[in-house]
């Protein structure tokens, strides 16, 4: 049997590595949050324009303007296509009242699809840009991943939730998700510009 003194640095080592077990999972927790929050910056990721691709960064993109920031769980889905981007196609005038310089539209799709969305949806000459999160890092960073076996067998894989973000100056200063409680309008232009 092993003495007293093993038994005792044993134990101390064991609780030393739960210690530290304990401090990671935090840190993990913490990390994995994202930064969906507001007040806080929008993250400095890479999404795709058009096809073939050019690389738009965020954070410059958001630098200097008072922007939405809305996401969708697919291009082509009947909400996006018949409710979500022709609002705020309709509501271009009384965004433009609130200050509004760009509505970003962005998805977990390629650059080819999105830009294929927008010629359906007749966005060129607007204020509303499509951007795809290709690899779905945008969702990531956003802590806003829309993800469960449902998802999967109707799009394919994980996609970004549904919401709309008002960005002033790369800052977050309002955000809605649609989820629980929350329907697919609050993230709507007419619920937005109310906002802004």
């Amino acid at each position: 049997f092993p003495s007293n003194k093993v038994l005792n640095e044993a134990m101390a080592a064991f609780s030393a590595m739960q210690v530290a077990q304990r401090k990671l999972w935090l840190h993990l927790a913490f990390v994995r949050r994202g930064f969906a929050a507001v007040g806080q910056k929008f993250p400095e990721v890479e999404v795709d324009m058009g096809y073939p691709p050019l690389k738009v960064r965020m954070a410059e993109r958001l630098s200097g303007k008072k922007t939405i920031v809305i996401g969708v769980p697919g291009a082509f889905t009947p909400t996006c296509s018949n409710q979500h981007v022709p609002g705020y196609l309709a509501q271009q005038a009384a965004l433009k009242a609130k200050g509004i310089d760009e509505v970003l539209v962005c998805s977990v799709n390629d650059g080819a699809v999105m830009d294929a969305w927008a010629k359906d949806q007749k966005v060129q000459g607007s204020m509303i840009t499509f951007l795809a999160d290709t690899e779905g890092m945008m969702a990531k960073s956003l802590d806003l991943v829309l993800d469960s076996p449902q998802i999967r067998q109707r799009l394919g894989g994980p996609r970004l939730k549904r919401f709309a973000m008002l960005v002033e100056e790369g800052v977050i200063t309002q955000m809605v998700v649609a989820e629980g409680d929350v329907p697919a309008s609050a993230t709507f232009a007419d619920a937005m510009l109310e906002k802004c």
